[in-house]
């Protein structure tokens, strides 16, 4: 048999099925390019901040209620942007969530106690020490 060659029978052939890249799920056209696109919308905000100084002000005072420091106009992209996720959620499947806890365990583990303390002494780390020179008194 010559290098590389795939060896013969059955079982090889099932595995060269699984292993075939078309029968693979491709990616859609965004998900490919979602660098891209991120960045191409963080250079427009920054666009329309230098340029349009004055919309920029009004849209940043528009908020849910007044003192809530909740900004409308973010409030409805971010709901537009989680709610195609929310639709792909197969609630039917949360039945089964008791039947194995542990990846519920996890997650409830991960999300709620270690990722809020590492993200403090993440901030108290860089605000406190690594930034604290360009901070200077407006440091709370």
């Amino acid at each position: 048999m010559r290098a590389g060659a795939w060896p013969a029978g059955p079982a090889i052939e099932n595995i060269k099925k699984d292993m075939c890249m078309s029968d693979a799920k491709k990616i859609g056209f965004f998900e490919k390019y979602l660098t891209v696109w991120v960045l191409l919308c963080m250079t427009a905000g920054w666009v329309f901040g230098h340029f349009f100084p004055r919309l920029t002000e009004s849209l940043s005072r528009m908020e849910m209620v007044a003192g809530s420091q909740v900004n409308t106009p973010i409030a409805i992209l971010i709901w537009l942007m989680i709610y195609p996720m929310m639709l792909k959620i197969d609630f039917a499947a949360l039945k089964g969530v008791a039947r194995k806890p542990a990846g519920l365990g996890v997650t409830l583990f991960v999300n709620w106690l270690v990722k809020p303390f590492s993200m403090a002494l993440l901030g108290w780390f860089f605000i406190g020490h690594v930034f604290a020179p360009w901070l200077g008194a407006c440091r709370t």
